[in-house]
């Protein structure tokens, strides 16, 4: 656990070298498993304005031995931060792996997959850095093939990934404009090459986006304009997520253990995890990726201090008590249910006239009093929580 940019990825696969190292072998499976942290790495971390490579998931590897020997594995991966698909802050990026290819892809490729200059693409915004970024970019997407191939990948599997993934891309860049005829919203003329590198069948993502009626002369246009951009939107980061889940889905077939079910396996796990997170201005992502650290270190407080020193007391060794911070009140804030912080926006996400006021207002209310709970200063639509790492 940690802070992001605490050196957790790191030493994940310091520990995987190492744990495969002392089984003394060289096997295709231990070289595939060695392989697994890079290759999400390019699919599920991004640059922040606090880590070169945060990672925006949270990953469980699970790795199954019997007589000292590796015979299989298995990924679960958490919380994706897929709104990072198709919005990223000052200072940040979007998921590596979309640099990688534009910079990594050969002309042929680019033409097959109908990837353009990156400048173009609104969800990579252009940032695309000097051309020695763009080198080491090249270089690390030929360790991502590299990876893919070792894994087991087939050929066509990559193709379809890396079509889908440039799909996304073309699909950022689809805008829409009123249908004057009928009222309705369309794709605008300027963005129709976009949806058809976007689509299979233009036609049918068209329908899947412009499902808002509306009428030229209502003062809604630009509402209506914005909803189908965020239906566009939450179509890309579907999409991204499927493709991510496709992928742990794909490893854990290839790395599975080939073993008689009467066999008992030993388990070594190790869990890598989203640090902790406090920029200028902390969203859903930030409250998830902070409480699932809450529960970390509670976890840690309740095996490391209490039951140790419940046993050592038991066996009536000499021990000095420890004192911690017991961090359970601000889980309690956030995970209580009914009046806890998201129980409350589940409730005021199934009001429809709920808004981000109604929110914060009811917030204010419920917890007003309790140590670990800041409302917003002033006009702003926000509160501060009392984290055990610090206020956010």
């Amino acid at each position: 656990s940690g802070e992001s940019g605490a050196g957790k990825t790191e030493s994940t696969k310091l520990l995987l070298q190492h744990i495969m190292n002392l089984c003394k072998g060289n096997s295709q499976l231990e070289q595939q498993i060695l392989q697994v942290n890079p290759l999400l790495e390019a699919f599920g971390n991004a640059q922040t304005v606090m880590n070169d490579n945060s990672s925006r998931f949270g990953k469980y590897i699970q790795l199954h031995f019997h007589k000292n020997t590796v015979r299989g594995a298995k990924l679960s991966e958490y919380l994706l931060e897929k709104s990072r698909v198709v919005q990223q802050d000052t200072g940040e990026r979007n998921f590596h792996i979309f640099y990688y290819m534009c910079a990594g892809l050969s002309s042929e490729k680019k033409e097959m997959y109908g990837l353009l200059d990156p400048s173009l693409y609104r969800y990579i915004s252009g940032r695309f850095g000097t051309q020695d970024v763009a080198q080491r970019w090249k270089h690390k997407y030929q360790e991502v093939c590299n990876a893919l191939d070792m894994v087991g990948f087939q050929e066509q599997e990559q193709v379809d990934m890396q079509a889908i993934l440039a799909g996304v891309l073309s699909l950022g860049n689809v805008t829409f404009e009123p249908e004057e005829s009928n009222g309705s919203v369309k794709v605008s003329e300027a963005s129709q090459g976009w949806l058809k590198a976007a689509a299979v069948n233009a036609d049918v993502l068209s329908q899947l986006v412009c499902c808002v009626p509306c009428s030229p002369w209502s003062p809604l246009v630009s509402c209506c304009c914005s909803l189908c951009a965020d239906a566009r939107d939450s179509i890309a980061k579907v999409a991204y997520g499927r493709v991510f889940g496709w992928i742990v889905c794909k490893i854990n077939e290839l790395l599975a253990e080939n073993v008689d079910p009467e066999v008992e396996l030993r388990e070594i796990g190790i869990l890598d995890i989203f640090g902790f997170e406090n920029f200028a201005v902390n969203r859903f992502e930030q409250l998830c990726i902070n409480l699932a650290n809450e529960q970390l270190q509670h976890f840690f407080n309740h095996h490391i201090f209490q039951l140790e020193q419940a046993a050592y007391k038991e066996e009536e060794l000499p021990w000095e008590t420890i004192t911690f911070n017991n961090n359970e009140p601000i889980l309690n804030l956030l995970l209580a249910k009914p009046l806890g912080l998201l129980s409350l926006l589940d409730e005021q996400s199934a009001f429809p006239q709920a808004t981000d006021k109604t929110f914060v207002d009811k917030l204010n209310s419920s917890f007003k009093g309790n140590l670990h709970f800041q409302p917003g200063r002033g006009r702003v639509l926000g509160f501060s929580i009392i984290h055990y790492a610090g206020k956010v």
